[in-house]
């Protein structure tokens, strides 16, 4: 197959879990553009999550919020925000049962408590921290996403009663938070919206991922490629798996289809 667009997710993909970007994947990326290849970020991240990534890489195009928002080298060509019923519905859940959000707009991110352990835990080996939310920051900013800071046998009921909103657990094991988007919403769909943009089939893009928001993505493309750390669904949905992040997977996924 003539491939000519290659996607990336993050974290757990060219970006080990608390580790830098690798200089082999740097030097793959640049060789994907030396061979004239389009490279594009899809991460479930929000922007302001990815400055550095995009400095290093120097991609312009990317997809944030897990497809919920899309940049076209750089200029903003999709974007679906969560509905105030929905986020109504989750807020009020959320508080009856005691669990932190945080809220991701497209500008900053706040959490309703800054302090529960659980809020520290998603993130610890980050750099930004959230600050407390107001009480009406939901209502006046435009949410693309939303962390629900739980553990994962509490997280069903909410998919549950609201069913209009897709929980997925974070990749890294024990982890108590997950993303939540819209069930329409997924990284298939902000990866459409830029390929119809640019004038690329599917079958002409590779993607690799590691997480349960990659399995669209993946299922999507010509090549959905899973990283060695993915789990056992997403794996499966693949048509290659490559090594580790911290075994630069990415260059290694690459050099295996002959792209660089």
């Amino acid at each position: 197959m003539n491939y000519k667009l290659i996607i990336l997710d993050i974290d757990g993909t060219i970006l080990p879990h608390g580790r830098m970007l690798s200089q082999a994947t740097k030097d793959a990326i640049q060789q994907l553009r030396e061979k004239n290849f389009k490279v594009v970020i899809a991460t479930g991240r929000a922007p302001y999550f990815s400055e550095s990534i995009i400095k290093d890489t120097g991609v312009n195009s990317m997809i944030f919020f897990n497809g919920a928002y899309a940049l076209h080298e750089g200029k903003e060509i999709y974007k679906s925000s969560i509905d105030k019923t929905l986020l109504k519905k989750v807020n009020r859940l959320s508080n009856d049962n005691q669990h932190p959000l945080t809220f991701l707009s497209g500008s900053s991110f706040r959490a309703t408590n800054i302090n529960h352990p659980f809020v520290v835990e998603a993130y610890q080996h980050d750099p930004w921290k959230p600050e407390l939310a107001p009480p009406q920051f939901w209502m006046d900013q435009e949410i693309y996403q939303l962390f629900l800071h739980c553990d994962i046998e509490e997280e069903y009921s909410y998919q549950t009663m609201i069913p209009e909103l897709d929980f997925r657990r974070w990749t890294s094991t024990g982890a108590r938070t997950c993303d939540v988007n819209l069930s329409n919403s997924n990284k298939a769909v902000g990866v459409t919206k830029l390929l119809e943009r640019i004038g690329i089939a599917p079958d002409e893009a590779v993607a690799f991922g590691d997480g349960l928001n990659d399995i669209e993505m993946l299922s999507l493309v010509g090549m959905g490629v899973a990283m060695g750390s993915a789990r056992e669904e997403v794996k499966q949905v693949a048509k290659m798996v490559t090594l580790t992040a911290e075994e630069d997977g990415v260059r290694y996924g690459l050099e295996r289809l002959g792209l660089i």
